[in-house]
């Protein structure tokens, strides 16, 4: 509820502006100005999702235009008015989707450019940046994530600069996507009592990273719901057992015939004051015989 609901809306006023209205509605006591507050913050989301959607289609364009997965070990795209606050979000489905590291970047009207970048495993995207240092202004960040500014005139020295590196620094196999499963679990495992075992392992994040699990042998029971024309839901059959998944920016991708292998992640769902198992699907793959 809180990180798929509150939390877009809640970080949606500081991606465009400025996150005051957000804290004004953490903060007061006034039932009708709470409302209201909302009522804005949920329309500043809605219009935050379009200006990604719009900035997220024209660096596909760049993409298909210039991008070659046989040569190319990183993804630089880049424009004038593209909004610095999606960015980043920008990036990081850009880097799943083709499983390199991926700088995205807004340019002002004076040239001044500033981007966001999302890595994969095996490159420190911080490190990688430090070698382009004489392209950039600043740059910051972490092994997984960075922050940048660099004038317009730069973009090309550094995008062919940042290439050469990332080649440097990746083997081929890091540049094909692998998962690292932890556990094969069963539908008919998935409990109450495993979701509270599996809570006992937060926080997750960098370091930490939520487990990974993988399911044979599971079909569809419908065809796939479409949220958002980004998403898919799905409600799924293994054996005599049924539960519904979210698979994250899967719409565009052509699902392979059933049965499927699943590797999932779960998290705890709350809602209206009780909590239930949440799976979410990270790759499908037709099933392989044992």
């Amino acid at each position: 509820m809180i990180g798929f609901r509150l939390g877009p809306r809640l970080n949606a006023a500081g991606r465009l502006s400025t996150a005051e209205k957000s804290l004004q509605l953490l903060l007061t006591k006034d039932e009708n100005e709470a409302g209201a507050l909302a009522d804005l913050l949920d329309k500043q989301n809605r219009d935050r999702q379009e200006i990604e959607r719009q900035v997220f289609i024209a660096a596909e364009e760049q993409i298909c235009r210039d991008f070659d997965p046989l040569r190319d070990a990183a993804i630089v795209v880049g424009a004038r008015e593209w909004h610095p606050g999606v960015v980043g979000i920008v990036a990081s489905r850009i880097s799943r989707k083709y499983h390199r590291p991926t700088i995205v970047i807004g340019f002002e009207a004076n040239g001044t450019g500033k981007g966001s970048g999302r890595s994969i495993e095996g490159l420190n995207l911080v490190e990688a940046l430090d070698r382009c240092a004489e392209s950039l202004e600043k740059f910051g960040g972490h092994e997984m994530a960075a922050g940048l500014t660099i004038r317009e005139e730069k973009i090309d020295v550094f995008a062919a600069e940042f290439r050469r590196v990332t080649r440097e620094l990746l083997s081929d196999d890091y540049l094909q996507p692998c998962l690292r499963i932890d556990h094969e679990l069963a539908f008919s495992e998935l409990t109450g009592d495993f979701l509270q075992w599996h809570e006992m392992l937060q926080p997750f994040g960098n370091g930490n990273p939520a487990p990974l699990f993988f399911a044979r042998e599971v079909e569809p029971v419908m065809p796939p719901q479409e949220v958002k024309e980004k998403h898919l839901i799905l409600r799924l059959r293994q054996g005599n057992y049924h539960r519904r998944a979210v698979y994250f920016d899967s719409a565009n991708l052509s699902l392979p015939p059933a049965p499927w292998d699943i590797a999932f992640r779960i998290r705890a769902d709350e809602y209206e004051g009780e909590t239930t198992l949440g799976m979410r699907i990270e790759a499908v793959r037709k099933a392989e015989q044992i």
